[in-house]
C-alpha cells in the first residue's frame, strides 16, 4: 500500500530514476574534472609544452564557444522531435568520452605545432561542439522528464547534486592514483583514459535510455520559434542572465585553475595526497542534505550561497598562510563548500530567468536562457587554466619532462594561484548571489499568481460545463 501512495504522489523522487537521470552529469563530471585539471600536467611534463601555451589553446578554443553556444541554445529550443526537445542532444556524451580519450593521446615525438594543433582540437570538439549540445538540451530536459514540477525539479538539484559529487570524489580520489601508476609516458596516459572512458560511456548513455520526456508538458502550446530578435530581447531585458554568466565564469574558474597537482607536486610533495584531499571532501556530501532546510530557514537560495561565499573565502586565505596539507585540506572542503550549490543548483537559477522572461512579455527560452551561462562555464574552465599558465609564467615556472627543482618565485606564485585567487572569485559570487535573493521572491510571487489564475479558470469552467 505504502508503494502504491508513492507511485501515486507526483512528488515522489524514486532513488532508481534518480540514479538514472544523473549517471550522465556523473560521467560529463568525470570529462571535465580529467580533462580541466590533468591536460595541463600532461601537456607540461609529458609533451614538453609550456604551460603558458596549454593556457593559451585552450582559451583560444572558446572562441569557438561563442558561436557554438548561441548555436546550440537556438537550436535546441527550436527542436521538436519524438525524441523530445533536449533528450535529442544526450547522446552527445558519447562524442565527450571518446574526445577526451583522443585530447591524451597526442605523441610527444610529434612536432610542437602538430601536438598544439591536436590539443586544440581534440579540446574544441569535446567543450565546444558535444558539451555545448548536451548542456544545451539539459534544462528543457530536466523539465520536460519531471513534468515541469517544482518540487520534483528541486529534489533532483538537491539530492542528484549529491549523486554527481559523490561520483566526482571517487574520481578524484582514484584518477591521482591511477595517474602515479598507469600513466608513467604519453600510452601510458591513453591507456589508463581508456579504461576510465569506455565504461563511463556506457553509464553515461543510461539517461537516454531510460529517461524520457513528458510531452505533456507542452501540450496544447503553439510551438513558436525562436530567432534572433528574441534572443536580442533576452540579453537586453533580463539582466539576470547576466549575473548567473558571471556566477558561472567565476565558479568555473575556481573550479578549473588546474593547480591541485602542481600545489600537491610542488608544495606538499606527494600527488597522491590529492585523492587523500577528495576522500576527506566526502564530509561534504552529508552537509549538502541540509542544503534544502537551510534555503528554507535563509529564504532565499542567494543569500545562502553569498553566506557559503564568504565561509569559503575564510577558508582559502587559511590554506594561503598554511603552505601544507593541514591549509590544503581546509582551504579546500570549505572551498567546495561554497561552490556546490553553484554547482548542483544551476536548474533554479534558470528557472528563476525563465520565470523572469514571462514577467517581461518574453518567451521562456529554456534553452536560450542558458547561452550566456553555458558558454561563461567553458570559458571560465578554459580561462581557469590559461590563469595558471600566467601565474605560474610570471613566477618563473620551469616546463620539462625532466625532474627539476622549481625556483621560490615559482612556488609563491602556485600558492597564490591555488588560494588568493579563489578569494577574490568567490567574492564576486557572493555579490551575483545577492541579486538574484531579490528576485526569488518576485518569481515566486509571480508563479503563485499565475496558478491561481490557473485554478480560477479550470473553477469557472467546470461549473460552466456543469451548469
Amino acid at each position: 500500500m505504502a508503494r502504491k501512495k508513492k507511485a501515486q504522489d507526483p512528488n515522489h523522487l524514486g532513488f532508481g530514476r534518480l540514479l538514472a537521470f544523473k549517471s550522465s552529469d556523473v560521467v560529463a563530471a568525470w570529462v571535465n574534472l580529467i580533462a580541466l585539471n590533468y591536460l595541463s600536467v600532461y601537456a607540461s611534463d609529458t609533451l614538453g609544452i609550456s604551460v603558458m601555451t596549454v593556457g593559451t589553446l585552450l582559451l583560444i578554443s572558446k572562441i569557438v564557444d561563442a558561436f557554438t553556444d548561441v548555436f546550440a541554445g537556438w537550436l535546441v529550443d527550436n527542436t521538436h522531435t519524438k525524441l523530445g526537445t533536449g533528450r535529442t542532444y544526450e547522446p552527445a556524451i558519447v562524442g565527450m568520452t571518446i574526445c577526451t580519450v583522443l585530447l591524451f593521446s597526442a605523441s610527444p615525438e610529434w612536432s610542437n605545432f602538430v601536438k598544439c594543433a591536436w590539443i586544440f582540437c581534440m579540446y574544441t570538439f569535446t567543450f565546444s561542439i558535444f558539451a555545448t549540445l548536451r548542456l544545451a538540451g539539459y534544462n528543457p530536459y530536466t523539465i520536460r522528464h519531471f513534468s515541469n514540477n517544482t518540487i520534483l525539479i528541486r529534489k533532483v538539484a538537491s539530492y542528484g547534486g549529491i549523486i554527481t559529487m559523490g561520483g566526482s570524489i571517487l574520481m578524484s580520489i582514484g584518477f591521482p592514483i591511477l595517474m602515479g601508476r598507469i600513466a608513467t609516458s604519453a600510452s601510458g596516459w591513453t591507456r589508463l583514459l581508456l579504461v576510465i572512458m569506455i565504461p563511463a560511456t556506457l553509464i553515461g548513455l543510461l539517461r537516454f535510455f531510460l529517461c524520457k520526456e513528458d510531452p505533456s508538458v507542452t501540450a496544447g502550446q503553439k510551438q513558436q520559434k525562436v530567432g534572433l530578435k528574441e534572443l536580442g530581447l533576452l540579453f537586453r531585458k533580463n539582466k539576470y542572465v547576466w549575473f548567473y554568466a558571471i556566477i558561472m565564469l567565476s565558479y568555473n574558474i575556481v573550479t578549473n585553475l588546474a593547480v591541485n597537482t602542481y600545489y600537491f607536486k610542488y608544495i606538499i610533495g606527494n600527488t597522491d595526497m590529492i585523492g587523500v584531499m577528495s576522500a576527506v571532501s566526502m564530509v561534504i556530501l552529508p552537509v549538502m542534505l541540509t542544503f534544502p532546510a537551510i534555503m528554507k530557514k535563509i529564504g532565499s537560495m542567494g543569500r545562502m550561497l553569498a553566506m557559503f561565499c564568504l565561509v569559503g573565502m575564510g577558508g582559502y586565505l587559511a590554506a594561503f598562510f598554511i603552505p601544507n596539507l593541514t591549509g590544503a585540506l581546509i582551504g579546500g572542503i570549505l572551498g567546495a563548500l561554497a561552490t556546490t550549490p553553484v554547482a548542483y543548483y544551476g536548474i533554479l537559477f534558470v528557472m528563476n530567468i525563465c520565470n523572469y522572461n514571462e514577467m517581461l512579455g518574453l518567451q521562456r527560452m529554456e534553452a536560450c536562457s542558458s547561452i550566456l551561462s553555458n558558454f561563461a562555464s567553458k570559458f571560465g574552465g578554459a580561462l581557469g587554466a590559461w590563469i595558471t599558465g600566467l601565474v605560474l609564467s610570471v613566477g618563473g615556472y620551469i616546463s620539462s619532462t625532466e625532474a627539476v627543482t622549481q625556483p621560490a618565485s615559482a612556488l609563491l606564485a602556485i600558492r597564490i594561484d591555488f588560494a588568493l585567487i579563489p578569494v577574490v572569485l568567490l567574492a564576486v559570487i557572493g555579490v551575483c548571489s545577492l541579486a538574484f535573493a531579490k528576485l526569488e521572491p518576485k518569481t515566486e510571487a509571480y508563479e503563485a499568481e499565475k496558478k491561481a489564475k490557473l485554478e480560477a479558470q479550470k473553477a469557472e469552467a467546470d461549473s460552466v460545463s456543469g451548469n
